[in-house]
C-alpha cells in the first residue's frame, strides 16, 4: 500500500472507529476487532453501507452482490493489521479499553458533543449497518466468508 494511506488511514481515525464500533456493542474478541477498519476506513464501503438500507441481506450476499467492495478486502486487512493492533494498544494505554479475553468499552467520550469531521460521521451513520451484517456471525464465519488469508 502506498505511503498516502496510512496517513489518511491512520491510529487516530482507528481509534475513533474502534471506539464508536465498541460504544454500539460492548465488547468483542481481538480478530473480530481486527475485521473492523477494512470494512469502515474503505471510503467506497463506508458510501455503501450508509446510503443503503440493508433489509435481511446477509454478507455472503452482500459479497457476492458487491464484489468490488471486496476484492482487495485481505489487502486491506493485512495493511491495516499494524494501525488497529497500534490503535488498541493505544486506547488500551489511555484507559479508554480493557484489553482481556475479550475487548471492553471504558470510554467517557461523547461522539455526539464535538466535531470529529465528516469522514467519522460518515463512518459513524455507516456502524449500524455493518453491526447488521456481523454480529450475528461467528468470527470464524467472517474470516471465512471475507477469506482472508495471513
Amino acid at each position: 500500500m502506498k505511503e498516502i494511506y496510512y496517513t489518511y488511514n491512520n491510529e487516530a481515525i482507528a481509534s475513533c472507529v474502534f471506539l464508536a464500533v465498541l460504544r454500539k456493542i460492548g465488547t468483542m474478541d481481538m480478530a473480530r476487532a481486527c475485521l473492523i477498519l477494512p470494512f469502515l476506513l474503505d471510503d467506497k464501503t463506508v458510501s455503501y453501507l450508509k446510503n443503503n438500507i440493508l433489509t435481511e441481506q446477509n454478507l455472503q450476499e452482500l459479497t457476492t452482490e458487491q464484489r468490488r467492495l471486496f476484492t482487495s478486502f485481505n489487502k486491506r486487512y493485512l495493511a491495516l493489521l499494524p494501525v488497529a493492533i497500534n490503535a488498541l494498544l493505544m486506547l488500551h494505554k489511555g484507559g479508554q479499553i480493557s484489553i482481556g479475553k475479550e475487548i471492553a468499552d471504558q470510554s467517557t467520550i461523547d461522539f455526539d458533543s464535538a466535531d470529529f469531521g465528516e469522514r467519522f460521521y460518515a463512518i459513524r451513520y455507516a456502524i449500524p449497518n455493518f453491526l447488521a451484517l456481523t454480529t450475528n456471525l461467528s468470527t470464524v464465519q467472517l474470516y471465512k466468508i471475507l477469506k482472508i488469508q495471513l
